[in-house]
């Protein structure tokens, strides 16, 4: 196999396991461990023989990295969760109590669930606050959460909304529909300024009540403390999905305050399956069982403690010793030292949890406004030989915004074919030889990193310069949201739960779209998917979105990066899936 490929290309892969080595090394990967990483993944076939050739690698390491290896293997499926209720767990399902400490790399911003608007604070809000209507983590779709059923209206634009039984807050006080009435108005109110607005804004009044013209929302009628009427302007088929993020708030204790500093907000109450207790930030932010949460007997857990350790290494060690019994954060590269631990088990992530490549500032620099120009540099990427030699078979091909797997995945998608032939021929005829573009990602993500090199090696060959640009990740988040690039990456217009998030994020006009990206098929396409109800016919529709994206190249999605999840043997009742190993934690039990 090596002999076939080309002398540059063998020194490609050779240079960048060596940096790969030492990149993880310092994370307390070894040698050994890279390589079974590698034997694998995709590039197995290729960078093996390639690393033996070149005296990288030896055959016995080789033999090694691809021997059975011993002790427990990577799980791909795991026990569902319980369901019965009750005051015990489900018989010979495990014991309730206990307190499990959950390992993260980064710190919440806010645990306001009117503001919260990344991973770690988003999940803390779910586990205190609940979710009016939360998502099945397998398929991704909507199931009863406080919301105990809804019906839709033929027009499928009236949904009446029953709560559940029983749902109180951590205080003892009853939840009604004026409570779920108070936490929309709180959504929409201009002063609060919600990244979450956009998704509430189909709401009838709506628009008027968020620009002062109305002061309540005329699509929003309490019908009963049990039933809640929401009216939408016109039929729209994700909405439904969007109520995750209706994390409803007591109304008797935030009436007329602050709704975005007040000090409630720093000891909240909430009608999720845990409460509040403490939260050192930076450390430990420790939650208990919620004595009145409305599902009888759940959480069976006493509580979590969710502890800040910000270096990968110590994460892993952590988990290695017992101080922490799980973690969404585990490298890749150390599954298989992972897998050795009698008492862990590792979960392979399904695919399209973080799908990388380029997107395009047209906004921001006017040559960009030119197709031409997008699709040559996304046509002089070759995204299997990065995901081969750079990567290593860590990582694999993307096609597309939507992941394999996804009811709304485009099986028949054809790629953006690689051929620099043409894109040169394309960035001539856009008369734009020469030109010079930003290319902006964090550093110290070394695939990124790498992303950003071999982008720049490819481009040079069509005739387009690229100014490489390293921020600190923050500052990447900012350019990223508020449209201050050339082009980068991460793409920061994925559809992880509901292809109609594209529209959000590339439809003309909205207020996510800070790219400058317009087209009226997409718009009237994507405007068709979210007032379509049968999901045969969205598939159809959002596959057409998803051919006008690779044609239009707005956003080149390149590779798929791989995570894993590891979680002690002592606990069970959870589902692997894309959001997060610790979605449903009301559902653990410790095994007895």
């Amino acid at each position: 196999m090596a002999r076939r490929i080309s002398q540059e290309r063998a020194e490609t892969i050779v240079r960048q396991f060596y940096r790969l080595e030492e990149y993880f090394g310092r994370q307390g990967v070894s040698r050994r461990q890279l390589l079974r990483l590698i034997a694998q993944g995709s590039a197995a076939a290729t960078v093996l023989p390639v690393l033996v050739a070149c005296g990288a690698a030896s055959d016995n390491d080789v033999a090694e990295a691809t021997a059975p290896a011993g002790g427990s293997t990577t799980a791909t499926s795991v026990p569902g969760s319980p369901t019965t209720g009750g005051t015990q767990p489900p018989s010979g399902s495990g014991s309730r109590g206990g307190t499990i400490i959950i390992g993260t790399l980064g710190e919440a911003q806010t645990i306001n669930p009117l503001l919260v608007n990344e991973t770690e604070g988003t999940w803390r809000c779910r586990m205190m606050f609940g979710e009016f209507v939360q998502l099945d983590p397998e398929t991704l779709k909507p199931v009863p959460g406080i919301a105990k059923e809804w019906t839709v209206s033929d027009d499928g634009r009236e949904y009446t909304f029953t709560i559940q039984d029983g749902v109180t807050f951590s205080d003892g006080t009853p939840l009604t529909a004026a409570d779920i009435e108070f936490t929309l108005h709180a959504l929409l109110k201009k002063e609060t300024a919600s990244p979450h607005l956009a998704r509430f804004l189909p709401i009838a009044g709506a628009q008027a009540y968020n620009e002062g013209t109305a002061d309540s929302v005329s699509g929003i009628q309490v019908v009963d403390d049990k039933t809640i009427k929401i009216t939408t302007e016109e039929p729209f088929a994700a909405f439904l999905v969007n109520l995750r993020h209706l994390r409803p708030l007591p109304k008797h204790l935030l009436e007329g305050k602050d709704l975005r500093e007040d000090p409630f907000f720093q000891n909240p109450v909430g009608a999720g399956p845990f409460a509040f207790q403490s939260w050192s930030t930076g450390q430990d932010f420790v939650a208990v069982r919620n004595e009145y949460y409305w599902e009888e007997g759940k959480p069976y857990l006493d509580g979590f403690t969710h502890r800040v350790i910000p270096d990968a290494q110590t994460l892993v060690i952590s988990l290695q010793t017992g101080q922490i019994h799980g973690t969404d954060y585990a490298q890749p590269t150390q599954a298989e030292e992972l897998n050795q631990e009698e008492n862990l088990v590792v979960l392979t992530v399904p695919p399209g949890k973080d799908i990388n490549g380029w997107s395009f500032g047209q906004n921001h620099n006017e040559a960009l406004r030119d197709k031409r120009i997008r699709r040559a540099i996304a046509m002089a990427l070759d995204t299997e030989t990065f995901a081969s030699d750079f990567l290593l078979g860590l990582g694999t091909p993307a096609n597309g915004p939507i992941a394999r797997g996804s009811w709304a995945y485009h099986e028949g998608l054809e790629p953006i074919p690689y051929d620099p032939a043409e894109a040169k021929r394309l960035v001539e005829e856009a008369g734009a030889t020469g030109l010079t573009l930003t290319f902006t990602t964090n550093a110290g993500n070394h695939l990124r990193e790498d992303w950003l090199t071999f982008t720049q090696q490819s481009l040079a060959e069509i005739g387009i310069n690229v100014q490489p640009d390293l921020k600190e990740w923050s500052q990447v988040v900012e350019a990223g949201t508020q449209g201050t690039f050339d082009v980068i990456c991460p793409t920061w217009a994925g559809a992880t739960y509901d292809p109609d998030e594209l529209f959000d994020a590339l439809g003309t006009g909205k207020a996510r779209n800070v790219f400058g990206y317009s087209n009226p098929e997409f718009d009237e396409v994507m405007q068709q998917g979210r007032t379509t109800f049968d999901i045969e016919e969205r598939a159809r529709i959002y596959a057409r979105a998803q051919e006008i994206l690779l044609e239009d190249v707005p956003v080149f999605y390149a590779w798929d990066r791989p995570f894993i999840y590891v979680v002690t043997k002592d606990y069970q009742g959870y589902v692997n899936n894309i959001i997060s190993l610790f979605q449903d934690l009301h559902n653990w039990t410790r095994v007895e």
